[in-house]
């Protein structure tokens, strides 16, 4: 699932990518879940990076895991957890399932 946020941000990332990023790009983003963004917590956040507080707060309202490649903005939080929700690479979260046995 993603954000409209969330999309915008990764349209405008995609020309640090190959061509074949955004091939794969167009096929990932027809099974992806559209939710609405949500801008306001009712609990204390401190993130110092404004242009992606959205994508957290959006995270924590709609999903069980954040997944970044954003390894700057979130160097931080990644590996950990906000308000018990784990941040973490896409690489981390699968190698993570595969040891749950979640995966084949």
């Amino acid at each position: 699932m993603a954000s409209p946020w969330v999309l915008e941000e990764v349209t405008r990332n995609l020309r640090k990518f190959s061509v074949t990023a955004t091939i794969t790009w167009a096929g990932l983003r027809q099974r992806i879940s559209v939710v609405d963004d949500v801008v306001s917590l009712d609990r204390a956040l401190v993130f110092p990076v404004s242009k992606d507080r959205p994508v957290l707060i959006t995270a924590l309202a709609w999903a069980d895991v954040l997944l970044t490649l954003d390894s700057g903005d979130f160097m931080g939080l990644l590996g950990s957890s906000c308000y018990g929700m784990p941040i973490l690479l896409p690489s981390d979260f699968l190698i993570r399932e595969r040891a749950a046995g979640r995966l084949g």
